[in-house]
């Protein structure tokens, strides 16, 4: 349901507006101003390089504290948990995990139903729940049916939940189904007495294959957090189950996605709920569960729980990944479509930004300072995600395009050698990635050649284009569409598993 107050709808303005503003203004500026757009695009492609660089010492650092914790006996250090009153005992821990799923394939269910159970942590006491829609009741029913007749046997609970169609006032997403699946969990664990701070709840994609040490270092990290009420866990997503078969193009995007997280992870203070993330059940219930009227449910999450306990709220990283699907559909343009669809879902964060500055005023008693800077890295963000690809790779030869006199100065002539030599340094950077690829890769499939190794390598050249046709255009999309009041509802992406592809098989770091 939208805010109707003048105040929320000029916020929802204000990221379009800037966007396009810095957008158009290099235009007329390159024809009447063409040396301070040259200045200002050059300072912009240092200030950015600077940033790949900075961004890549996170991304190597999360990737060394992965491996770190793959070599952990975290069944070992769980045993060795001080019997301290600040601490939980890890023999109470039960899991709960929440698919939310609407029209998936059963196949995708059941691989990831099966990593739950094949995980290292005593699958007897695990709780399944399967989220579907009402309006996909034939499919989900079959399914649902399929499934826990199959593996109702192997957990404490297979719980089903069918989110009923047309509540006034829920946007048709996952946010909506997730929160019915989550009451009824909560009626259920009531039922049984199990005091609800025992279970760590998990809401996880249809998707997402759990890494078998992945409950264990959760339960580690949970009973070893003294406001472990207060904290969220975030694991790193790799978008790698099918990654060995997506086109180039899609593949880009999702190491891109999966390399943004890893930065995210090793800087802890800015760290927002992405996708699959866990909480206690306890924590879920006293903060109402999920908002039923957003389109991204996970990042909403945090700033509800940010609010809810004034500020006493933080998402603590799990160095263990959860592999997910890349964007994958049953032929290139249907790929193309879903992959930009999903890239404007996630866009379409931006619309948490009315709620969060207008909470920010009401709640004074969380210090001025965090909420500010919050905020502003929300706003930088969201902007930069619209624009920074086009200041890349376009509007640095404005200047050179529109004005005959500019072309004549010193600073036109050693424009393009400056911009080559700046390319090359930032070789430096997409070689850092290409490594991480390479090394998060799963198995290679049998059949797969291996000169895909290659080609791998090779598509990494689609960087600029990739960036610009799925990061800034369908970024700026979400913000124009927010700006117009054209709301977006929940698009469910495609994502396509071949039989034979990587789920939940031996962690490739």
């Amino acid at each position: 349901m939208r805010q109707n107050s003048l105040a929320f709808r000029l916020i929802e303005i204000l990221p379009g507006s800037v966007a396009w503003m810095l957008i158009i203004l290099p235009i007329p500026f390159s024809y009447f101003w063409p040396s301070a757009v040259a200045i200002y695009v050059l300072a912009f492609d240092v200030f950015w390089l600077s940033r790949a660089f900075y961004f890549c010492y996170f991304m190597v650092s999360t990737y060394r504290k992965m491996k770190r914790d793959r070599k952990r006996d975290w069944k070992e250090m769980i045993k060795n948990i001080p019997d301290d009153p600040r601490y939980k005992d890890p023999k109470e821990i039960l899991h709960a995990v929440i698919f939310a799923t609407f029209k998936e394939e059963i196949e995708t269910l059941e691989l990831s139903i099966r990593s739950v159970i094949k995980s290292d942590f005593n699958s007897n006491k695990m709780i399944i729940v399967l989220a579907g829609e009402e309006r996909d009741q034939e499919r989900f029913r079959c399914v649902s049916k399929y499934l826990s007749e199959k593996y109702s046997d192997k957990v404490f609970k297979f719980l089903i939940c069918e989110h009923p169609d047309g509540i006034v006032g829920e946007v048709k997403g996952k946010g909506a189904g997730a929160a019915w699946a989550g009451k009824k969990l909560v009626e259920f664990v009531e039922s049984t007495k199990i005091p609800l701070e025992d279970i760590v709840m998990h809401i996880a994609d249809a998707d997402t294959c759990f890494d078998k040490i992945y409950f264990d270092a959760v339960t580690y990290m949970y009973c070893r957090e003294p406001n472990r009420n207060r904290r969220t866990f975030q694991p790193i997503p790799l978008y790698s189950n099918n990654i060995w078969y997506v086109p180039a193009f899609s593949r880009v995007v999702a190491w891109g996605a999966s390399f943004w997280q890893m930065v995210e992870a090793s800087r802890p203070w800015r760290l927002v709920n992405f996708s699959t993330h866990a909480m206690s059940l306890k924590m879920l219930k006293e903060m109402n569960y999920w908002s039923t009227s957003v389109v991204n449910e996970d990042s909403r999450q945090y700033w509800r729980a940010y609010f809810s306990f004034s500020g006493d709220h933080q998402a603590i990283p799990i160095y263990v990944p959860v592999y997910m699907d890349a964007v994958l559909s049953d032929d290139i343009f249907k790929t193309i479509q879903n992959q930009y669809l999903q890239k404007r879902r996630w866009a379409y964060g931006v619309e948490h930004l009315p709620y969060i500055i207008l909470q920010a005023i009401k709640h004074k008693e969380i210090p001025f300072g965090d909420k500010f800077i919050k905020i502003v890295r929300l706003i930088e963000g969201a902007i930069s995600w619209s624009t920074a690809s086009f200041y890349l790779a376009i509007f640095g030869w404005l200047p050179l395009i529109m004005s005959a006199e500019f072309r004549n100065t010193v600073l036109a002539v050693n424009f393009p050698s400056v911009a080559r030599t700046l390319l090359s340094i930032a070789w430096v950077t997409l070689a850092i990635s290409i490594y991480l690829s390479l090394k998060l890769l799963p198995p290679r499939p049998r059949g797969m050649r291996k000169e895909k190794y290659l080609s791998m390598i090779l598509e990494w050249a689609l960087s600029p284009v990739v960036g610009i046709v799925f990061g800034s255009i369908p970024a700026l999309e979400a913000q124009t569409r927010l700006m117009l009041g054209q709301y977006l509802t929940f698009w469910v992406t495609e994502k396509k598993a071949p039989a034979n592809t990587f789920k939940n098989a031996k962690s490739p770091i």
